[in-house]
Formats: structure tokens, sequence, C-alpha cells
């Protein structure tokens, strides 16, 4: 329990998930409410509305009554309204007006003395009446005091309360502001005066720098006075004068801004202030409750491509919570994240050398092909001139070699996807396949190597495949329009006629495509449904290296070791199936060693269990096309083996 009410933020929240599976653990973290700390009241507070248990409104209640403090009873609101109490008698105008009146007497955090509280624009209530500018005032100061750019539920309550363009103006005066101080900086009278007074002094260095060390500073050698004073100056314009992020509470105060002029100012912010990491991780937190279709895609953006690797986990996290509260499944989800591997929606990568500027773009095999400035193929980027910009240099390098890296991963995971979305049968709505799918610079690519099914009221009314200059072409090359309301899904061999099948085949070898992945030469094999393993193959031989080196290649991993270090298994897992496919053969040992193995069986489950209990899914209830790819597997398997052996029994280590 200490740890669970206690001030070590660390622990607390794996404390209290621990102490949750005891009986009545809300009596206990009721008791946190008496303490005479204000963290470990607003801890208990958390707690009990999580819990959610209805014994625990008494207590609340109670310490609302006597409650002084302002942090705390807002806890307490949000925490009531949590648990389904009617908080409106706490939200009327009169109320909010005494219960800011009482606040304001006491001052506001030292920290925030350069926000003008008298500049706040007037605002009005959803009934169009004026809101006492007091009232605003004093949510401001609370919410720098809660210290929470994401707000809680009670500050969120009270934007609601506002009209509409009364949310949106204050949102942006708020964003506005708190951008403003964090970004103020010395005026350009400032930089010139002591450019103009230090450049001499930084000149004659420069000179004598040159002489010593002529192999590191020869770029200093016609350096002129000018320059000197530029370079100086554009240094003091590059200072921050203070910071804003003591104030980051005050941005909960902006889930009501309109989408556009967020994106806009905060697109600008990353831009010129990228390394202020804690500020955008705030900023990009306040407009994640937000359920603006801009805000949602600039916080996709920011997860699938962000030179700061923390502000990139940041929006993924706040992506996943907008999933959860739009009810997208994980498929979606991942959909919406799919990397870019630093390329615009154009599929342009651009590196900025300062006066000139490079680009890098796919080239048919999703390799990608540099640029120069006059759009000549280059092979790599060239050394700096004296001209160049040394930095933008190092990090469009950078840039380039992350590109790469994220390129070859993202290749690797998205068709894995793919192949995985084939097997499952998923169904992509038309609108957002093409959003999320055929308009993504990195996607556009893989695409363009399958053959695809649009489908509505369930009949296939169109194969096709799109082409690299964005056409979709059906079987007779004629341009193919989809339909609004239609469903895209991958097709396979077990979906189409043989002469369909066919005639892709031939398609693709005209076109001069190689397929992503063998889509349209597995059919549904001919097998006795009833039953749970397939044996066909049962006693060919081959060794562990042989048989490690084929499943491995074809993406399965090696079975959990059991007794002795032992494994008899390769699986691969489909996570939207939930289903497990298993290869089984005479077992190897960890670490590994070359010996003997005989090839068993093919069979599936819907769960990772040990050899000895494991319940596997008869093969009418496993989909047809998983089957059917699983089965052309154990066939492969088969093949890289030297065939079968009567005497197989023999061959096996036990």
């Amino acid at each position: 329990m200490e740890l669970a009410l206690g001030e070590n933020k660390t622990h607390r929240l794996s404390a209290q998930k621990l102490l949750e599976t005891l009986p009545n653990i809300h009596v206990n973290a009721a008791e946190g409410l008496e303490s005479g700390k204000q963290e470990i009241r607003v801890t208990a507070i958390e707690w009990l509305a999580r819990l959610k248990h209805p014994d625990s409104l008494k207590p609340l209640y109670g310490l609302l009554k006597k409650e002084k403090r302002e942090v705390v009873r807002a806890a307490l609101l949000t925490a009531l309204e949590q648990l389904g109490e009617d908080i409106s008698g706490y939200l009327a105008p009169k109320v909010l007006l005494a219960e800011a009146q009482k606040g304001l007497k006491a001052k506001a955090p030292a920290s925030m003395a350069w926000f003008d509280l008298d500049s706040i624009p007037a605002i009005t209530w959803r009934d169009n009446k004026a809101v006492d500018p007091d009232i605003i005032r004093w949510w401001i100061i609370l919410a720098v005091k809660l210290k929470m750019p994401a707000g809680n539920g009670l500050l969120q309550r009270y934007i609601s309360l506002l009209s509409l363009e009364s949310q949106r103006k204050l949102g942006s005066f708020i964003l506005n502001s708190f951008i403003s101080q964090d970004v103020a900086g010395p005026s350009l009278e400032a930089a010139m005066a002591e450019a103009e007074k230090d450049a001499p002094q930084r000149l004659k260095n420069y000179q004598d720098w040159v002489k010593r060390w002529p192999e590191y500073y020869a770029k200093y050698e016609n350096f002129t006075l000018e320059q000197t004073i530029n370079e100086i100056k554009n240094e003091v314009l590059g200072r921050y004068l203070g910071s804003a992020i003591s104030e980051k509470g005050m941005l909960a105060l902006i889930c009501g801004i309109e989408g556009h002029v967020a994106v806009t100012m905060l697109r600008q912010y990353m831009r010129d202030h990228y390394q202020r990491r804690a500020q955008i991780e705030a900023m990009i937190d306040a407009i994640a409750v937000s359920n603006d279709p801009l805000i949602i895609q600039l916080l996709l953006s920011l997860s699938r491509r962000y030179r700061t690797a923390s502000v990139q986990e940041k929006a993924r996290g706040l992506v996943a919570d907008i999933a959860q509260r739009n009810g997208w499944s994980a498929d979606e989800l991942a959909d919406r994240t799919i990397p870019t591997a630093g390329m615009d929606e154009t599929g342009t990568i651009v590196l900025e050398y300062g006066d000139r500027t490079f680009t890098a773009k796919l080239d048919a095999q999703q390799k990608l092909v540099l640029f120069n400035p006059e759009g000549k193929e280059i092979k790599a980027l060239p050394a700096a001139r004296k001209t160049d910009n040394e930095e933008l240099i190092k990090e469009s390098k950078k840039l380039l070699t992350s590109s790469k890296k994220e390129l070859k991963q993202v290749i690797e995971l998205q068709t894995t996807r793919l192949y995985e979305a084939m097997c499952a049968e998923r169904v992509w709505s038309t609108a957002d396949w093409q959003e999320y799918i055929q308009n993504h610079p990195v996607m556009r690519g893989l695409i363009e190597r399958l053959v695809w099914l649009e489908i509505k009221d369930d009949q296939v009314i169109n194969q096709f495949r799109p082409s690299d200059d964005g056409c979709l072409l059906n079987l007779d090359d004629d341009e193919v329009e989809l339909s609004v309301g239609s469903s895209i899904q991958l097709a396979h061999a077990a979906l189409l006629s043989n002469d369909d099948r066919k005639a892709w085949i031939a398609h693709f070898k005209d076109y001069k495509v190689k397929f992503l992945f063998s889509q349209m030469d597995h059919t549904i094999p001919a097998l006795d449904l009833t039953l749970t393993e397939i044996e066909d193959k049962k006693g060919w031989v081959t060794d562990t290296f042989t048989l490690r080196g084929v499943l491995t290649k074809m993406g399965y991993q090696r079975g959990q070791a059991e007794d002795g270090g032992s494994f008899c298994h390769y699986f691969k897992y489909f996570s939207s199936l939930d289903c497990y496919v298993y290869m089984e053969f005479s077992g190897s040992y960890v670490p590994e060693e070359n010996i003997p193995a005989v090839l068993y069986s093919l069979s599936f489950d819907r769960a990772q269990k040990s050899s000895w209990d494991r319940g596997y899914v008869e093969l009418k209830n496993v989909p047809p096309i998983l089957l059917a790819e699983s089965y052309a597997d154990y066939l492969k398997v088969a093949d890289a083996c030297a065939g079968f052996d009567p005497e197989w029994e023999k061959k096996t280590p036990w």
C-alpha cells in the first residue's frame, strides 16, 4: 500500500494493479483520502475512480464537502463524473464564478508571470451569454497547477460548456501564447549589436586558426567581416530567452481548437524548434483528445515519421488511444501508422544542403535513387561546397541513412502483413484502402505486384492490379473505376477460376512484374477436412540445418525448448486469425547441431502450447487460403528433403 499510495510515481501504478486482485481493495484505497499530503489524496481519488466501486462514492463526497485545495477538488469532480454521478450542479456559472474568485485570491504560480491574464479574448457560454473573465483566468491557473497537458475530465468538461466559437478562440489564444513564450528570442537589434561587437575578434580567431590548422579550418580562409557578423547574428537569433514548459498544463484548455489552426502552428513549431522535445510532446498530448480529422492525420504522420524517436513513440501511443476511442481494429490502426521511411506523399525525400536541394525517390525495385537539384540521377550525395550548410548536410545524410534502414524494415513488415491479409481474407473499405494503402508512398509499390478484388453485395465485381501510373488495370488492360461503398480484398488462386488464375500469371509475365509473393500458385488441396493433422509427407528425411533453413526463410520460428532443451516443431503465427501453424518433425536440441531429421505433420491451433498439450483445429475450421498456403509450405519442406525413407523411425533422435 505504501507504494500504491506513495509519492514514487515509478512503481505506483504497478503496485495498484497488483493490489486490485484483492477483495475490497477500494476500502484500503479510500484511506488515502485522509492523508495530509495533497498528492496522496489525488492518487487515492484517481485510483478509486479506476476501481469503480459504488461504495467509494460516500468517502469521495465526504472529502468534497471539506476539501479546500482546488487541484484536489478538480480530481474529485472528475472521479465522481467517471463513476456516473451528475456533477452539473457544480458547473453552474454562479458556482464556477464563486470558485474562480476564491481561487484567484491565492497567488498564481510564479513561473507563469509572463502570461497576460488580462488579454484573454471575450468568451461566451453555449447559450451565448458572456463568461466572466475571472472564470477563464482561474481555469488557466488551475490547469497550470494540474500540470496535465492532456487535461482531465473536469477541464474538458469545463471547455465543453463554452460555445463552439469560444472553444476555438480560447484554444487558439492559449496555444499561440504558449508557443510565443516558448520560442521568444533576442530582437534583431540586440542580435546585430552583439554581432557587430564580437565579429572582429571572432574573425581574427578564424584567421589565426587557418594559419595554424589549415586542414581543419580552410573554409575560413576567405571569410569576411560581413560573413562573420551574419554568422553571429543568426546564432543570437537562434537563442531561446526562456521556456513555457513549466506551464504546459494550460495546454489542457486547447482541446476545442480547430484542427487546421492547431496543425499549422504545430507543424511550424516542429520544423523550426524540433529539438524542444518536451514541448512538442506536451502539445500533441493536448490535441490528441480531439477527433478533428486534421489533428488525427497529424498524429498519424508523426507516428510514422519523425526525426525524434521519443516524439514518434509518443504519437504512436496517442494514435493507439484514438483507435480505441474510435473503435478501430488492430489492422485498421496498423494501416494508419505505416511508416513512410522519410518520404512525403509524393514518395520524395528532400535532402537540404542549404542553397542546394537534393532528392531521393523510389524506383521500380523499391530502392532509393538520388537526384541532384537539376533532376539528374546521381550515385551518392556529393561533398559539401563552401556555400553549403554543414549542419543541414549532416541532417540530410542522417535522414538518408535512416530512411534506407526504415524502408527495408517497412517492406519486410508490410509484405508479411499483406500476405497475412490474403490468408485471412481481410476486407478493406474502398475509402480506407485508397487512403492508407494505395496512396502510401511505400505501399504503392508493393500493391502494384498483387492482384486485388473489388467486392459489392458479396459479389466480386472487378479484378485488378494497380499500375505504376496509378491506374487500376483488369485482365483486358482496361482501367477500373472503384465504386462507392465497395470493398477491397486480395485475390488468391482459391478465389478465382482456373482461367482467371492463368490469365493473371500471363499478365504479370507480359508486364515484366514479379508477384510480391505467391498469389496464384496454391489452390485448396483435396484433403479430408475432418482431420486435425496432415501427414502426407510423414517419414521424409533430411537434416536439422536444412529443415531450419527452409522454414525460417518462409517465416517460421523455432518452437519453445522443452525437456532437456529439445524442441520438435516450427511455427508461424497469424495474429489477425489468432492461429498458429505448426510444422512438426522428429526434433532437435538447443544449442543445435546438425543431426538427422524426419518431417512429421502440418497442424493448426488457436494457442501456443507444449507438444503434449496441443488442441488441434479440424481442417474444416481452418480458413481456406491459410490451409492452401500452409500446405504449400509443407510440400516445400518435403521438396527440400531427400525423400521418403521406409525406415524413418530409426532416424529419429528418440
